[in-house]
């Protein structure tokens, strides 16, 4: 039987990933993580050099979710990648993508420089992925390093540039936990908009 994705799942989706983003303070818990385990009191600024910390830090959070949603849809199809899926299955993840960007971006309140800066972000995300797929074979006939994700990189800027060691593994951490939360968000999306 053929499992239908709506575009109004990408919707719900984004209201999910908001509000967990919010409601479950994940980027604020894991600025107080990292803070607390580190002593590092001194990254702290006041209440509005904290909010833009936790702000800039959720963008980069919510690019890593929606890639990691990019990345898993196919598996409701029952497949690995979107090269195996048919057209019609890749128009119902396209429509889906559009609808889960429209409705972030109606949250966010998005002019038309914000959506593609967001875009081109998301597009960097993307590209390293491919990298990284590609360098896997290398990696198991030699000794070549993997190429992190962009999100390690910019939350340590972001978090601790001072102790930039400590704040890439601090992220490096935390973006796994938010692609578990993202895959979770996905899984429980389509498993209520397919009841």
């Amino acid at each position: 039987m053929a499992r239908k994705l709506f575009p109004s799942y990408g919707s719900a989706l984004a209201n999910s990933l908001l509000a967990a983003l919010d409601r479950e303070r994940v980027v604020g818990g894991f600025v107080a993580a990292y803070v607390s385990e580190y002593g590092r009191r001194g990254i702290l600024g006041g209440p509005s050099r904290d909010r833009e910390l936790a702000e800039t830090i959720g963008r980069e959070a919510m690019l890593a979710m929606i890639h990691e949603v990019r990345q898993n849809l196919p598996r409701f199809f029952g497949k690995k990648q979107r090269a195996a899926l048919r057209t019609e299955e890749k128009e119902a993840m396209d429509a889906f993508s559009r609808e889960l960007m429209a409705a972030l971006g109606r949250a966010w309140h998005w002019d038309g420089e914000d959506r593609r800066q967001f875009r081109r972000d998301l597009l960097l995300y993307s590209e390293c992925a491919m990298r990284q797929a590609k360098a896997a074979d290398t990696r198991k006939r030699g000794k070549v390093q993997a190429e992190e994700p962009p999100f390690v990189g910019r939350v340590a800027l972001l978090l601790d540039p001072s102790m930039l060691d400590q704040a890439r593994r601090a992220a490096r951490k935390f973006y796994g936990d938010i692609g578990r939360l993202a895959q979770k968000l996905l899984r429980q999306t389509l498993r209520s908009g397919s009841a």
